[in-house]
């Protein structure tokens, strides 16, 4: 904090002193006692006091935890800031959060002694009525950018079997208040990761982090604060942060975690919801992200044409401008395909960002020729690595009960050997760990030499660990057991810019077509039905097709049966749940196809 704005505090709280003879305004300095811990002090003082005023003018992270902590506690609560003061870092802008909570601005100790005196006219922010999330106990912030750390520890998650929603930059450019305390009011669980300080973006993403693990404690509920090595949070509430300085550590971490959030929710008492006190509060429009809200979203979904003809295997691409329902027609084709017990669907969201580095190291280093059939093979042999890791968890059970499915499973498990692509347990990471190996095994034969043509024989050896041959006869043979196989595709192209896509980018997209093409051929003379979605941003695929030859759009015809999604802003779907109505704005409200 500059040392204008405390002494501006301090020469405030002496002018209340003087004048009215109060003493019972207190100042964060007052608690910086020798000897004592200056985080449980200060934390104590809030939960004491009957009133919180705390100065935003510059953004840290210890304000920002605390004023977290005290609307969790639901002190009443007044912000400042000092208008004289030149924004310096990340402006109340950039972090959300505070823009919509609201603050008072003063520029001198008599403007802010003004706002002391009415200090006691100010309200708590009361929590939302909300009911704890049972499907999806867990909240998460989600970093930015993807590292390893901050894959591993959704891929943690997701293993621990905890349905959690997320905050997510990339899909969400900015955190309202309102919507992170209704979040972790609803949570029993609350993961933070705080970033590195040498990571783009890291004081936004951690500041963000900061109000979440203030509100998460303030609130009682089980909390994980995660930190990669002694940076960034400061050393007043060191204790509250759990650093790891190994990725197994971080799975230590989220096991345990995930141990308390089971205890958590075992032993909780269903408290009454808060009646709303008036219309508005009853007013819910949902999350801005499908994924957010997979416990709601079948109570409210509009089955309109384009979802049936989705659900009906009539197109294979789907198309719609960020934000238009995709997510949502992913997730309920998904859910409405799984629910019969015959059908193997592979749900994969191969974001754009894990595929980088694979482009970077080793496509652009290819001739066009080799190029695209690479692509197309590494797709092939993904996609039938997957289906396997799908049967096999699917049936894992099921298998011992059935002497159909017992002896073909054990073959296809035989088949399917336990290299390291195969041990690790999330998509993201069995991803990584293969597009790790193919880039390393490239760069160790062909280091980086310009337009490197490969022929079939130096593919195969390139890209393959298994007997590809025996693996494909193993699923065929597994697959004609069940009544039809379905590749769905979402995020391909999350994070992809709206201007800058390049040649190697649509090659990918029009590979996986070409790919899943394939398979469905392959399939198709076993007599197993095979269906495709891959879901794109409509400014994807109009460069997708404006760069793909007529010849090539015939030949292989992946363009059949694509489908536009349109969101109209005035439609709307009326449910009702738990005897309060909720009004939800339609995920896909209107549609229209080519």
């Amino acid at each position: 904090m500059p040392r204008a704005i405390g002494d501006t505090i301090e020469a405030a709280v002496r002018q209340i002193q003087d004048r009215s003879g109060l003493s019972t305004i207190k100042t964060w300095i007052e608690t910086d006692i020798a000897g004592r811990f200056v985080g449980t002090e200060v934390l104590g003082a809030i939960a004491s006091s009957t009133h919180f005023l705390a100065d935003v003018t510059v953004l840290n992270f210890n304000v920002t935890y605390e004023i977290g902590y005290a609307i969790g506690l639901e002190k009443p609560l007044v912000l400042v800031r000092n208008a004289a003061i030149q924004d310096a870092g990340p402006t109340i802008g950039e972090v959300g959060v505070f823009d919509t909570l609201g603050y008072r601005t003063y520029e001198n100790s008599s403007d802010l002694s003004a706002i002391f005196r009415a200090i006691p006219e100010a309200k708590p922010i009361r929590l939302p009525p909300a009911e704890l999330n049972r499907k999806a106990p867990v909240y998460v912030t989600d970093a930015k950018f993807k590292t390893d750390p901050a894959t591993r520890i959704i891929a943690r998650v997701k293993k621990a079997r905890l349905g959690f929603r997320s905050f997510d930059p990339n899909e969400q450019p900015r955190l309202s208040g309102p919507d992170a305390i209704r979040q972790v009011a609803q949570s029993f669980g609350i993961l933070v990761h705080f970033v590195p300080n040498t990571v783009a973006d890291a004081r936004v993403h951690n500041l963000r982090s900061a109000f979440l693990a203030g509100l998460s404690h303030g609130m009682g509920r089980v909390t994980l604060l995660l930190q990669n090595g002694d940076e960034p949070v400061p050393i007043d509430y060191r204790d509250l942060v759990v650093a790891f300085y190994h990725p197994d550590q971080i799975d230590e971490s989220v096991a345990e975690f995930a141990t308390r959030v089971t205890e958590a929710f075992q032993v909780s008492v269903e408290s009454p919801v808060r009646v709303p006190r008036n219309l508005l509060e009853k007013v819910n429009l949902g999350a801005s992200s499908a994924e957010n809200e997979l416990r709601d979203l079948a109570e409210y979904y509009l089955e309109i044409n384009a979802y049936q003809r989705a659900l009906r295997g009539d197109v294979r691409v789907v198309v719609g401008r960020k934000g238009s329902g995709k997510s949502a027609i992913f997730h309920r084709v998904r859910d409405r395909i799984r629910s019969a017990k015959g059908n193997i669907v592979l749900d994969l969201k191969p974001e754009g960002y894990k595929l980088l580095k694979f482009k970077e190291d080793v496509l652009r280093l290819m001739t066009s020729g080799t190029l695209e059939h690479t692509v197309t093979a590494f797709w092939e042999y993904l996609l039938l690595l997957e289906i396997c890791y799908k049967i096999l968890e699917k049936d894992r059970v099921p298998h011992t009960r059935d002497p159909r499915l017992f002896e073909p499973y054990r073959s296809l498990a035989g088949a399917y050997d336990s290299d390291l692509y195969v041990g690790e347990g999330d998509f993201s990471e069995r991803l990584s760990v293969l597009l790790e190996r193919i880039g390393s095994e490239f760069k160790a034969k062909y280091g980086s030499d310009a337009h490197v043509r490969l022929s079939e024989g130096q593919l195969t050896e390139l890209l393959y660990v298994h007997d590809v041959r025996a693996l494909r006869e193993q699923v065929e043979r597994y697959l004609q057991l069940k009544d039809s196989l379905w590749l769905l595709f979402d995020n391909i192209d999350k994070g992809w810019p709206a201007h800058g896509i390049q040649g190697e980018d649509l090659v990918i997209i029009r590979a996986l077509l070409e790919a899943t093409r394939k398979i469905e051929r392959q399939l198709e003379r076993h007599e197993v039905a095979c269906r495709t979605l891959v879901f794109l941003r409509n400014d994807v695929y109009e460069l997708l097709v404006q760069q793909t030859p007529d010849r090539a759009r015939t030949r292989r015809s992946p363009w059949t049966g694509r489908m536009r999604i349109f969101c109209v802003s005035c439609s709307g779907a009326v449910s009702s749940l738990m005897g309060s109505t909720r009004i939800k704005r339609s995920r896909t409200s209107g549609a229209r196809w080519r």
